[in-house]
Formats: structure tokens, sequence, C-alpha cells
């Protein structure tokens, strides 16, 4: 029998807080909670902060926000949590045209509206929904996508380039998420040589890297530019 997004993400709830509870954890509203305290990063660093489940009319905002389709599994996944901040992979929710910068409480996720509004990519086909990011090793990154299939797609941030597919939301979640336990230590310290990104992804560090002393060099050229303009 398949299991729901719910029973998956329930699931996943359950060993991430028996995994790092013991770091330290903050609770919040509506199933909202921090755990996995890593205050060698900041002070108020977690590895982990699952936001608060939207009800029926705060979905149907976070479609609105992303100004198109949320397929079912991804609805199912925001009455859950609104979004979260898992290990290094960020999934996103609705924010209601607002963010929270007060400090207090859990905080937001990273809005659903920049991925399918904002920073959309010519090549992301148009069935596609931008649901979250992976960090990459430096400058790198992956985006996550959610086909109108079904499939969730990791693309690279910069360049189409899809380094890899997992068959459903479901299987990304029951795949991806454990696999990144791996990364840290039960100090929650990362681990030297780990692989953050899955699938292949191996050049996408040389390509950010690329991509990088390719724009600081037009910034040099720009500013050459200016100063000899204006003598």
């Amino acid at each position: 029998m398949t299991k729901s997004i719910s029973e998956i993400l329930t699931r996943l709830d359950e060993q991430l807080r028996e995994r790092y509870d013991p770091l330290g954890s903050v609770e919040g509203d509506n199933g909202a909670y921090r755990t996995g305290h890593v205050p060698h990063v900041a002070p108020y660093a977690y590895l982990c902060s699952r936001y608060a489940r939207l009800d029926d009319n705060g979905v149907r905002g976070a479609e609105n926000e992303a100004q198109r389709y949320i397929p079912e599994p991804y609805k199912e996944l925001l009455r859950h949590m609104n979004g979260a901040w898992i290990l290094g992979v960020s999934l996103h929710g609705g924010i209601g045209g607002s963010v929270d910068r007060s400090g207090v409480g859990i905080g937001q996720p990273v809005s659903i509206w920049y991925q399918n509004a904002v920073e959309r990519p010519d090549y992301i086909p148009d069935g596609h929904l931008g649901i979250g990011a992976i960090n990459g090793e430096w400058s790198s990154q992956g985006h996550l996508y959610l086909a109108s299939t079904g499939e969730v797609e990791l693309y690279n941030a910069k360049f189409d380039m899809i380094g890899a597919r997992w068959s459903s939301l479901s299987d990304f979640l029951e795949d991806e998420i454990p696999r990144r336990y791996s990364i840290y230590d039960d100090e929650g310290r990362e681990i030297d040589k780990s692989k953050r990104l899955p699938g292949d992804t191996e050049d996408w560090e040389r390509l950010a890297q690329e991509a990088k002393g390719e724009e600081e060099r037009d910034g040099i050229l720009k500013r050459m530019l200016r100063k000899l303009h204006r003598e």
C-alpha cells in the first residue's frame, strides 16, 4: 500500500526529532518546531526547521503566491508543514505577502513565489512547480521542481542540467532526507568530504566557479570602462 505524503512526513518528523532533539529543540504552533541546535554555526542555528501547517485557505493563498497550479502531493505537504529547512534541503511555502523577521517563534519558509515567478529560467518546463533547493559545496546549488508527471527533478541553479530525478515527491522525501543523515555527525557538524548534492552533480561546483569568474571579470571590465569614460 502506497503511503501518503502526510504519513511519510510524520515518520520523518519522528526520526529527525529522535536523532536531533538531544542537541536542543524549540516548539512552535500548529506542528512547527526546530531541532538540532548547532551553536557552533550560529547562536540560534538549527539543523531542521519545520514551519506551521496551512489550512485550506492557506494552501489556496500559497497557490496564488506561486502564480501557478500546485499539484495535490505538494498541497498535502503544505497541509502537514508550510515548507521546511531540513539538513540543507529547503522546501518552499506560502508567506502571505509578509515575512516575520522579529526572531519570535519558528519563522517562515522561503516563499514559493521566488522560484516560480521571480527566479525561473526559461528552460524550465511550464508545467513544473518550483518547490525548493539544495545547497551545494560553495556557490553551486540544486533547484527542485515537481513536474506535471509527478516526478521531482533536481536542476542546476544556473544551467539547463538535471543531476537527479525521483519518480514522485514521496520517493524524494523517503530517499533524500534519510541520505542527508550521513552528512552530519552526532554533534551536528558537517562531515568532511560529504556529498551534499545527490545524483550526477560532481561538476556543478566547477561550473559555479567558472560562472563566478566570468561575473568578476565582467565587473572589472565595467569598472575600467567607467573609469576611462570619466577621464
